[in-house]
């Protein structure tokens, strides 16, 4: 039997992964030789993820997560995805083995982050690309890139698009501003959110914040923030899911998870540019425009080189343990 304690340490290797907001909406269930994935609505976004895809996706890269980091502890691993209801789990049962076959994957899990500042703009080598991307391609899934000049900058109205339509809407605002962490106790606290110095601004308290936010921040000033942040950008990937239901987010998630992993690997980083995706007209247009056809644009990554961030925090392992 595989003992508590490395359930544990791989349960805190999956706990790494990206979330939208840094909600981390899962809970960890612990078995005999077994470890369930669930999702925890109380950590959704209603407003920005109404369909909880993106919550999803965010299983779907803990779940890599826990997969390499089992085959580090000599362990084999079976996934199964159940549905029960409106509500999908992710089932993960561990042999051990001593002949697993491991990838150094598991050395950047806690390396990896989503870097949020300015881009170089040094293009990345043709080999790195190919790297990347060849590895997650899959019948069920597909990535688009845009490498060029001119390729990203026709995909700048879609971002700006999505943006103005996001911060004109005072929900998403609300929701927003709900999951900043302005000051390190408060992340220290919580430990979830988005933490300001992990997005490259000053600590300034909840008070601050929410007049900042207020006051400072609207969709004119994000659209011109976001042009900047576009032409300071080496590449986008969009990532596509061909069926549109929980256990293709979920695969989407662990393609994505691999791409981030590879991408620390080789010094390069990446962040999300999601709002063409989360915005249903601006995502309907990018599917017409763009002849996507039978896929679902889910995901819109920016790359490139840059220096790294303060890396955003985590909860306690105890807190993300279900009893259920």
């Amino acid at each position: 039997m595989i003992t508590k304690d490395v359930l544990m340490k791989i349960i805190k290797y999956a706990a790494k992964a990206p979330s939208g907001h840094n909600t981390q909406p899962w809970k960890f269930k612990i078995g005999n030789d077994r470890i369930s994935i669930l999702p925890d609505f109380t950590r959704a976004l209603p407003v920005v993820d109404s369909d909880n895809h993106a919550l999803y996706i965010s299983l779907g890269c803990a779940l890599e997560n826990l997969i390499i980091a089992a085959n580090q502890f000599d362990c084999e691993t079976k996934t199964t995805i159940h549905n029960s209801g409106n509500e999908t789990f992710i089932q993960i049962d561990l042999y051990q083995s001593e002949e697993i076959k491991k990838t150094d994957l598991y050395n950047f899990i806690e390396k990896r982050q989503v870097t949020r500042n300015k881009y170089s703009t040094e293009k990345i080598q043709k080999e790195f690309l190919r790297e990347l991307f060849d590895d997650i391609l899959d019948k069920c899934l597909q990535v688009k890139l845009f490498l060029s000049k001119t390729e990203i900058e026709n995909l700048t109205p879609y971002i700006i698009e999505g943006s103005n339509l996001q911060f004109n809407n005072k929900a998403f605002v609300k929701e927003l501003v709900s999951w900043f962490r302005f000051s390190e106790k408060e992340v220290l606290i919580e430990g979830d959110g988005l933490w300001s110095a992990s997005m490259g601004l000053p600590n300034m308290g909840r008070c601050i914040g929410n007049f900042v936010m207020k006051n400072f921040v609207s969709a004119k000033s994000e659209a011109k923030r976001w042009k900047k942040i576009i032409s300071k950008s080496a590449g986008f990937a969009l990532f596509m899911v061909k069926t549109n239901d929980h256990e293709h987010w979920i695969k989407l998630g662990q393609a994505f998870q691999r791409f981030g992993l590879l991408a620390t690997k080789m010094n390069i980083n990446h962040a999300h540019v999601n709002m063409p995706c989360e915005e249903l007209p601006v995502r309907e247009k990018m599917i017409q425009n763009y002849q996507l056809n039978e896929y679902t644009p889910l995901l819109l990554i920016r790359f490139g080189y840059s220096n790294p961030l303060p890396y955003s925090y985590r909860r306690n392992i105890n807190e993300i343990l279900s009893s259920k």
